[in-house]
C-alpha cells in the first residue's frame, strides 16, 4: 500500500497573524454635485486624497519604400507614445 507524502510547503505553514479590523466605507453620490463621496460608518465624509487625471496615446509611424515608381526598398515601422498627467489640486 502506497502512502501519499505531504508537499512540502504544509510542514512550513502555521497559522495566520493577527489583523486589524478594517472600517467598511460606502460610496455615496451628492445628489448637487452628481460625484460620489466616501463616507464612513457615522456618515461623515472621508479624504481619499487628491487625484489627477491622465491620458496616454500610441501613434504608429512607418515609412514607404522608394518613390513609389517601382518595387522594393526599405521599410520602416515604428511607434511614438504619449503620455499627459494633470496635476491634482489640494
Amino acid at each position: 500500500m502506497n502512502q501519499t507524502t505531504a508537499p512540502w510547503g504544509t510542514r512550513r505553514m502555521g497559522p495566520y497573524a493577527a489583523t486589524a479590523e478594517i472600517p467598511a466605507y460606502e460610496p455615496v453620490i451628492d445628489p448637487e454635485t452628481q460625484i460620489a463621496i466616501i463616507v464612513d460608518e457615522r456618515g461623515q465624509a472621508v479624504e481619499l486624497g487628491n487625484h489627477g487625471t491622465s491620458t496616454s496615446g500610441l501613434t504608429p509611424t512607418s515609412t514607404s519604400p522608394g518613390d513609389g515608381s517601382g518595387p522594393g526598398g526599405a521599410s520602416d515601422s515604428d511607434s511614438t507614445e504619449s503620455y499627459d498627467q494633470d496635476q491634482s489640486s489640494g
